[in-house]
């Protein structure tokens, strides 16, 4: 009897084996293909954040994504991320900036939003609405007014026409954009934000040009870390008035 419960047991060890071990092989292969795909990416060379942090993040992961999408389709891309630029307004404060593509067309400046949900929301708002299941609803600031901001930053530094700066809002693919009221700024799920980004044609700036905009827009992606911290604390403190 001993056996044959010996046995068995061996059995159903060796069948598990079978069935899970090329199920582990295979996931195991994923991750460290995702791993290296990170590691080569502008995003991570720039950031200097690990995968496993990044993807712990929603906000840092929907970055990311955002700048993966663009390097699947364009072919060496100017890719600036995580800017600290002076803010346009007010003295000794800066304005964060998460992800610029600068291309023929112009300088694409994305404000990523890694929310799922329903989004509800309308250019003239001073704050949308993420509605999620069990009518939970958290406010957030207008993106659009938000990397309105970040456009104005950008004029300054570069002392570029405003025609060619682009604003983009990009939500996650989990979410839906129910009732978006945006004449003039694309508010777009990833998936079809980089199908319309694609479509842009126009030809403003040569590759002199664009490279030079980059070297300029790069110095503010190396900030020191009391920079970031200080930013932060401007951000807790605009809040609590």
């Amino acid at each position: 009897m001993a056996s044959l419960l010996t046995e068995l047991f061996e059995g159903i060890f060796v069948t598990l084996i079978s069935i899970f071990a090329p199920i582990f092989l295979i996931l195991t292969l994923i991750i460290i293909y995702k791993v290296k795909r990170y590691q080569n990416s502008q995003y991570s060379q720039q950031t200097r954040h690990s995968y496993f942090k990044v993807v712990q993040d929603t906000g840092l992961f929907g970055e990311y994504l955002c700048v993966a999408e663009i390097e699947s389709k364009f072919f060496q891309p100017l890719i600036l991320t995580n800017l600290y630029l002076p803010h346009p307004s007010k003295k000794d404060r800066t304005t964060e900036i998460d992800v610029i593509l600068i291309n023929q067309s112009g300088v694409h400046v994305i404000e990523s939003k890694n929310y799922s949900g329903w989004i509800f929301g309308r250019a003239r708002d001073q704050y949308w609405t993420q509605t999620l299941p069990r009518r939970k609803k958290h406010r957030f600031f207008n993106p659009i007014k938000q990397n309105e901001l970040h456009l104005k930053a950008i004029e300054q530094v570069l002392g570029v026409d405003r025609t060619h700066l682009h604003s983009w809002i990009v939500f996650s693919n989990r979410s839906t954009l129910k009732q978006i009221e945006s004449a003039e700024v694309p508010v777009l799920n990833r998936q079809q934000w980089i199908k319309e980004l694609i479509t842009y044609q126009d030809f403003v700036f040569d590759l002199d040009e664009q490279v030079r905009l980059y070297e300029i827009l790069h110095s503010f992606t190396q900030v020191d870390t009391t920079v970031t911290l200080k930013h932060i604390e401007d951000i807790k403190s605009t809040i609590k008035q």
